[in-house]
């Protein structure tokens, strides 16, 4: 195939241009058909950017550019400090001392920056060619064509852009802002209903409790956590050291008290004064038996029992055995499985009217994708500090009649719902909170 002339080339070139379908692929053509115009060693095409003055829009040769290379760095440099001129014929010799530093690692001997000027007086980039040789005149002169050309292309694509904008700007009329403004309103007012979420915890239901009957320390577990009982099975048992030694001082002190209680009998046939004791010593007798009782009974009582059926649960032994206890503190719980409600907290931001019987529906964390619903039968009427939610109100949910419970102690995550609000409150009513609370309102 024969070779074109220059003005053949350079024609077809244009045409190229002209016929990009975009403005990235008239850049790509502008660096990248070059070289059947005129030799060169590297072709960058630049256009205007507000932060950087200059970015690197196309390399020849190369399908992607990295910005935030140091080369495209240089190029923004030396587009900044040249780039006013309507055609710059540079070498190392001709640019300031920090870019002449790096010339020789990006750029060979000569290059030339043309600005890329629209007729109307508007910038569309820079065009930059390195070159072997310095350029002469019928070189200046094709790149002189070639850049008014690129020029056009970017600028009709622009032009383009700008006229595509303002038609969609005058196609939003003021009626379709009007529709668009009345439908926002209409859907603003459609009626939703208010929810709000909040973890949850699956809990008995009217436990029993099991408290310690007096001071002492707790010595030992006898059946583990989780444990399905009998009422009347031996739960615990507190050290009984201190009461069995109490309980024979009582005894001895009983003892005592009777046979002094005989003694004054038998002389009180005779003896005036054995007579005037007797209801003293029958009195001591009496509160020395009551001893006796008191301290029988706690010797029985600190054997902790269940006091219904059902699944005994506290936390670890380990953090109970030992421990000093005080009279009615809570050891263990009893409860029964079959009835298993829903312990909720709602964080004080996002509270909502909640009344007993509002709907819960409750997502267990072991099954998301299913829900199980239920009702609440008690609101709190004070926030407490919880681990999950922070500062919360507590609520408390029975599950729907006919719904298996799950286990005790399953966690996930409970939707409680309020009344009807429009949409446009259930949308604002987070962020406007927000907004109040940095307001200090």
């Amino acid at each position: 195939m024969a070779q074109l002339d220059p003005a053949q080339a350079l024609l077809r070139y244009e045409a190229e241009l002209a016929a990009a379908g975009s403005a990235a692929e008239a850049a790509f053509v502008a660096v990248n058909r070059l070289g059947a115009v005129l030799p060169f060693r590297l072709a960058v095409l630049l256009q205007p950017d507000p932060v950087r003055h200059a970015r690197i829009t196309a390399v020849s040769h190369l399908y992607e550019v990295d910005e935030n290379a140091p080369f495209a760095q240089w190029l923004g440099r030396l587009v900044r400090s040249h780039g006013e001129a309507p055609q710059a014929l540079l070498a190392a010799a001709s640019v300031p001392p920090e870019l002449a530093a790096d010339w020789g690692e990006w750029l060979p001997a000569h290059a030339a920056l043309m600005r890329l000027q629209t007729p109307a007086g508007v910038l569309v980039g820079w065009l930059l060619v390195a070159l072997d040789d310095e350029a002469d005149e019928g070189v200046q002169a094709v790149l002189q064509l070639a850049a008014r050309q690129i020029a056009l292309v970017l600028g009709s694509w622009q032009n383009r852009r700008w006229l595509t904008m303002a038609r969609l700007r005058a196609a939003f009329t003021r009626k379709v802002q009007v529709g668009l403004g009345a439908a926002v309103l209409v859907l603003g007012l459609v009626p939703v209903r208010l929810a709000a979420l909040g973890p949850a915890e699956v809990t008995p239901l009217q436990p029993a409790s099991v408290t310690a009957p007096t001071e002492g320390v707790l010595a030992k577990f006898h059946v583990a956590p989780n444990t399905l009982v009998k009422a009347g099975d031996l739960i615990a048992a507190m050290d009984d050291t201190v009461l069995r030694n109490r309980h024979a001082v009582a005894l001895k002190g009983l003892e005592i008290a009777r046979a002094d209680f005989a003694r004054a009998g038998g002389k009180a046939f005779g003896d005036d004064q054995s007579r005037s004791e007797l209801l003293t010593l029958k009195a001591r007798v009496d509160e020395k038996a009551a001893e006796v009782a008191a301290t029988e009974e706690l010797l029985e009582r600190i054997q902790l029992r269940a006091p219904v059926a059902g699944l005994v649960i506290y936390s670890s032994p380990d953090e109970w055995v030992g421990r000093n206890l005080v009279t009615g503190e809570r050891i263990a719980s009893v409860a029964d499985p079959a009835r298993a409600g829903l312990t909720l907290h709602l964080a004080t931001e996002d509270l909502i009217d909640v009344a007993p019987g509002a709907t819960v529906r409750f997502y267990q964390n072991i099954a998301p994708l299913s829900a199980l619903d239920g009702q609440v039968v008690q609101v709190g009427y004070e926030a407490e500090q919880t681990v999950d939610a922070g500062l919360a109100f507590a609520l408390r949910a029975e599950f729907a009649p006919g719904t298996a419970p799950p286990r005790l102690g399953l966690r996930g995550t409970a939707r409680v719902y309020g009344g009807y609000v429009p949409l446009g409150y259930y949308l604002l009513r987070k962020p406007l909170g927000a907004l109040r609370r940095m307001a200090g309102l």
